[in-house]
């Protein structure tokens, strides 16, 4: 279907089906009488006589979707390559008015009792789930004919729903911004939820590497619009947000496919860390970003910063704090100022193995002076939450020296057994069991 009849045909949709719809989809099937007459006028498309094929063409168009099955049918197998062309030609009206028959029934089907086949909806009900409120999110999603447009290309493989987000992103993003169109300034439009709704699901559903990026655009995607308004709001305020429950749910999923590196260094630390830390899929994405190839070292140390915002989730995070006291990943430079008046900054380098270690000694109760760690003059850590950058070591011996005393720490530390625990010795003698009948006290 071209993409200018999507937007014409479907862009007259409205939140009420049209007056009389079924909400049945079988009552959309074709009558066979109908069948026959465009499989007929089908093959007038090839007379020899111009008037025929014309008065045939033209009737094809007036029967819309009637004439699908059979458009479709000349259109891939007649042998006259006329017939072919005009059925070619003919079909995305035809699909457009198929389409917007199944919108119509489905929003007449206002209990949901029956099964719709339209596009994404298989997959929008897995994950935002087949209630009344996901439902309800749908309903609001088709009514915009670009939304549709983007569903329709989630069904035709990775390949044209990559290219359909990328145009979806570049359109979503561009009503944003305040622009000047002719010496009138227009200002940015707000997004709606259900747009942001669509757009993660289309995500959610198409791995990033089928989803191009070029120029302006290419550090934009649903981490762009998960921040907007609407959509913090739903993540908020749900219980005063409608459509808040299921597009939750749709934000669970995006969590869990998330793996660009591209979207890992636009902002997603602060999006999973503190916009979304009361989603448990968040702390994988964390991680990710941590270990991620292709990740900004201040990505990956605001990362860290967030897995450990609380000592709940510090303590949680000790064994993977651990996982990284090997990585020489530069997460910043810290400068420190000279002793001597008017000299020359200091530089040194604060690797993502210093911020591993630094959230390990501060949250197993211990002092980084203790370690080595320097700190530029007047800076005072917050020990529950000591994020980046503000500590460095002086060399690399002393970055050596502090990573062996924390394993003599580790060995020393390990919790001897309890007397309680503890093995009865072999010459003890044993409590005997109280004879039956008789309760121990």
């Amino acid at each position: 279907m071209s993409r200018v009849l999507t937007l014409v045909i479907v862009g007259g949709l409205a939140a009420v089906p049209a007056f009389g719809a079924s909400p049945d989809p079988k009552d959309l099937a074709i009558p066979p009488q109908e069948l026959s007459k465009a499989r007929e006028l089908v093959k007038r498309l090839g007379s020899e006589v111009y008037r025929d094929r014309e008065e045939a063409h033209a009737e094809l168009t007036k029967m819309g979707r009637l004439a699908r099955p059979a458009l479709l049918e000349g259109a891939t197998s007649d042998p006259d390559p006329e017939v072919r062309y005009r059925c070619a030609r003919l079909l995305p009206k035809a699909g457009a008015d198929e389409l917007k028959a199944r919108l119509d029934t489905f929003l007449a089907d206002t209990e949901g009792k029956y099964e719709h086949d339209l596009p994404g909806l298989r997959q929008f009900r897995k994950l935002a789930g087949a209630d009344k409120a996901s439902r309800d999110l749908f309903v609001e999603l088709v009514q915009s004919p670009y939304n549709v447009e983007l569903l329709q290309a989630l069904d035709k493989g990775p390949t044209e729903a990559g290219r359909a987000i990328a145009d979806r992103r570049a359109m979503l993003y561009s009503g944003m911004q305040q622009r000047n169109v002719g010496g009138v300034i227009k200002p940015a439009q707000p997004i709606a939820l259900a747009d942001v709704a669509c757009l993660l699901f289309a995500e959610a559903v198409t791995p990033s590497k089928d989803i191009p990026r070029a120029g302006q655009f290419a550090y934009v995607s649903g981490v762009t619009f998960v921040t907007q308004n609407a959509s913090v709001q739903a993540i908020n305020n749900p219980a005063n947000t409608p459509h808040a429950e299921p597009y939750k749910k749709i934000i669970a999923h995006w969590l869990e496919t998330r793996e660009d590196a591209n979207e890992f260094n636009n902002n997603m630390s602060y999006v999973a860390g503190q916009l979304l830390k009361g989603f448990k899929e968040s702390v994988p994405v964390l991680r990710k970003i941590v270990t991620g190839e292709g990740v900004y070292g201040y990505n990956k140390g605001q990362a860290l910063m967030y897995l450990t915002q609380t000592p709940e989730r510090a303590k949680a995070e000790l064994p993977f704090l651990k996982s990284l006291l090997t990585n020489d990943t530069l997460v910043t430079t810290v400068w420190f100022g000279g002793n001597v008046p008017n000299a020359n900054p200091i530089q040194h380098q604060c690797l993502l193995r210093d911020v591993a270690l630094a959230m390990l000694v501060t949250h197993t109760g211990q002092k980084m002076a203790d370690y080595g760690y320097v700190f530029p003059p007047g800076v005072i850590l917050n020990q529950q939450n000591i994020g980046y950058g503000n500590y460095a070591f002086e060399t690399e011996e002393k970055r050596a020296a502090a990573m062996v005393k924390f394993g003599f720490w580790q060995l020393k530390g390990s919790p001897a057994p309890k007397p309680d625990t503890a093995a009865p010795k072999k010459d003890e003698p044993q409590p005997k069991a109280p004879p039956p009948g008789i309760i121990k006290r």
